[in-house]
């Protein structure tokens, strides 16, 4: 009888521990905090354990009782997992029997430790209420140690607290106390690793051409050996798995050694990235025959699925060389624009300081009038000092300050200009040696500033166009022809000029760069949009930006910057409406650099999608209607002269009567 119970209780204790979980993965996100038995606590995905831990504390305030308690995950992490920003929704259901005011209840220490990572913080318990004491939104996760959980990575939370006084305190659990972790990605590299054995000394021996599954988990080779037949064109097509950026192992050159002994040499490359992986194409032509090993060496602490297949053609089979390539780099202009409800219209040309010279030249007239002396102080300064004000204000200040405002200042810079700072800083971030954590940031912030940094942008408009809701949409100079293929080689041929660039760091940075400008003037051409018709052409986009959360995927993040003024809500709002369905970048390298660029534009954009802002300015008269100010001047300076001469006349008329009067005694 006694084995009998000893067995129950084994199975019950089998039955409250939950057996489906992997530890942190995606799609389990809720944690509970679970104690099977004293000393014996656990995270764990579904409520099990103990309904509650409590106990009394004799502590004093010369010398506080603390109370730790630690949870480790359960079962132990055995899948790859990437980490969410955030740990949101935390709940601790702790109560202490002696104050139901909560105002004496002290606070309680946490410390989630992530694989290498660990992240601290305090709650305090909540005054009144019905519900948990200790709970806060959420809390960011310390990453600086890398976003990734590996198996057999450690994971636990640490909960403690010090009671200064005799109390008795209850931990409720069950479902009770818990936090939501929201794990975007995960994967299982056992699962994946399916092509093993297929090391350098062991390679896996295969058909050249059928598919064949493998992932590369770590700094392992994957080896292959096959028998290459009679060809014209040897290919080989490798499609990798969208991975986080940090595991990514495409850079991988296959290395394929021929039945000579002897390397195969350089093939021809052409690389697809877009949101569901990345596919790369290599070309070879008349290889040696007769078997050949294939070997594709990984990275250590990275880990990426493929498929690879091979195909020997003839030349009459299809297109074999670059001229199948359509390169397609040209930027498709409104992908961020909604159709307008009329024609568009242009706008005037800027300011310009010329138009101060007919009010200096007034200007000057009214001082010299002003400087002879006056008939009447009245007249004076109630229509000549007036009218110069005017005239100065209107026909002289206003041209010269609107003209001024017309140019590009300080810190601004113009499109072409911030496309190429866009690059330099994409292609310092490509480097290899740079931390993912470090091109996540920065290739997926808007424009690439961060937050706390001004987007400063001078804008040529060439015309505007009404949208329903009576706004305009205004369409930037320069912005239809740009070539993305020849700005993103221009800056690789500039970069070369200073130093031997490794191959995987051009490739690189040219999948990276065509995304991003994608991506950065599709949501330019969505800030374009103001209330009223800007005064000129000349417009100015000068605003801070803030962090707020991505769009897009963990692998690839998009807008995860906004402007000051922009709310996160009308942001989320913009993404969701702006972001294409599907986005390809597209490499070949060849004896021709080929660079595409397509997109599926997103459906349904409308003018309620475009928030409103206040970071463009016109540049522009300072006054509603300058014309009108100096001419009223004008006319004032002129009626202030004419009286003036007038009255001068008058007293002459006057003076010579009285001395023609006075010679008549004579």
């Amino acid at each position: 009888m006694r084995v009998l119970a000893w067995l129950t209780v084994a199975m019950f204790m089998l039955l409250a521990i939950p057996g489906a979980s992997a530890g942190f993965e995606e799609g389990e996100s809720v944690q509970h905090l679970s104690c099977l038995a004293e000393g014996d606590c656990r995270l764990t995905t579904v409520p099990s354990g103990e309904d509650t831990v409590s106990g009394q504390s004799q502590g004093t305030p010369f010398s506080p009782e603390r109370v730790l308690f630690e949870f480790e995950l359960y079962p132990a992490q055995d899948v790859l997992a990437l980490l969410p920003e955030s740990i949101t929704d935390i709940e601790i259901d702790l109560r202490f029997d002696d104050d139901p005011t909560r105002l004496t209840w002290p606070d309680v220490a946490l410390t989630l430790v992530h694989g290498s990572g660990a992240t601290s913080w305090t709650m305090a318990a909540e005054e009144g209420g019905d519900g948990p004491a200790y709970t806060t939104d959420a809390v960011d996760l310390d990453l600086d140690e890398g976003r990734v959980i590996w198996p057999d990575d450690g994971a636990r939370l640490l909960l403690s607290f010090s009671i200064d006084r005799p109390a008795t305190w209850t931990l409720y659990l069950y479902g009770d106390s818990t936090f939501d972790m929201d794990i975007a990605w995960s994967a299982d590299p056992d699962v994946a690793d399916v092509d093993e054995p297929s090391s350098r000394s062991e390679p896996a021996a295969v058909e050249f051409e059928s598919a064949h599954d493998g992932a590369l988990v770590g700094g392992e080779s994957d080896c292959f050996v096959f028998n290459i037949e009679t060809h014209e064109v040897l290919r080989l097509l490798i499609t990798w798995d969208a991975v986080p950026l940090e595991l990514q192992q495409q850079s991988a050159q296959p290395e394929l050694r021929l039945s000579s002994g002897l390397l195969a040499p350089t093939p021809e490359v052409e690389v697809v990235a877009d949101d569901d992986g990345t596919i790369t194409r290599y070309r070879w032509r008349a290889l040696q025959e007769g078997e050949a090993t294939l070997c594709l060496e990984g990275e250590s602490d990275r880990f990426q699925p493929y498929v690879w297949a091979g195909l020997l053609s003839f030349e009459g089979m299809g297109p074999v060389d670059p001229s199948g390539f359509t390169g397609e780099g040209l930027y498709p202009a409104g992908g961020g624009q909604v159709e307008g409800s009329g024609p568009s219209v242009s706008l005037s040309d800027p300011p310009s300081g010329v138009r101060a010279l007919p009010g200096l030249m007034l200007l000057f007239v009214g001082l010299l009038e002003f400087t002879r002396r006056t008939t009447s102080w009245t007249l004076r300064f109630g229509l000549t000092v007036p009218g110069l004000a005017l005239l100065m204000l209107g026909g002289v200040f206003n041209p010269l300050i609107s003209a001024s405002t017309a140019v590009q200042q300080e810190g601004e810079l113009d499109l072409e200009s911030l496309i190429d700072q866009r690059l330099s800083q994409l292609w310092d971030v490509a480097h290899p040696g740079v931390p993912e954590s470090t091109l996540i940031t920065h290739s997926g912030a808007t424009f690439g500033r961060l937050d706390g940094e001004d987007l400063r942008v001078r804008l040529v408009i060439t015309s505007a166009t009404p949208m329903d809701d009576g706004r305009y949409q205004l369409h930037p100079e320069g912005l239809d022809d740009i070539r993305l293929d020849e700005l993103i080689f221009a800056h690789v041929a500039k970069e070369g000029a200073t130093g031997q660039a490794q191959a995987d760091h051009v490739q690189r940075f040219v999948l990276l760069a065509g995304r991003s400008l994608l991506l950065d003037l599709i949501v330019l051409e969505a800030l374009l949009v103001v209330d009223e018709r800007p005064s000129s052409s000349v417009l100015h986009l000068r605003t801070p930006m803030v962090d707020t959360a991505a769009s897009g995927s963990v692998t690839a993040p998009a807008w995860a910057t906004r402007p000051e003024t922009i709310d996160a809500g009308a942001w989320s709002v913009l993404q969701d409406a702006l972001l294409p369905q599907r986005i390809a970048v597209s490499l070949c390298d060849c004896d021709l650099d080929l660079l595409d660029v397509r997109f599926v534009a997103a459906s349904g954009l409308q003018s309620s999608d475009l928030p409103r802002h206040d970071a463009l300015t016109s540049a522009g008269s300072f006054l509603g209607a300058p014309f009108a100010t100096a001419m009223l001047g004008v006319l004032l300076m002129a009626a202030g002269a004419g009286l003036e001469h007038r009255r001068r006349a008058e007293a002459d008329r006057l003076a010579a009567k009285m001395l023609r009067d006075a010679h008549l005694w004579d």
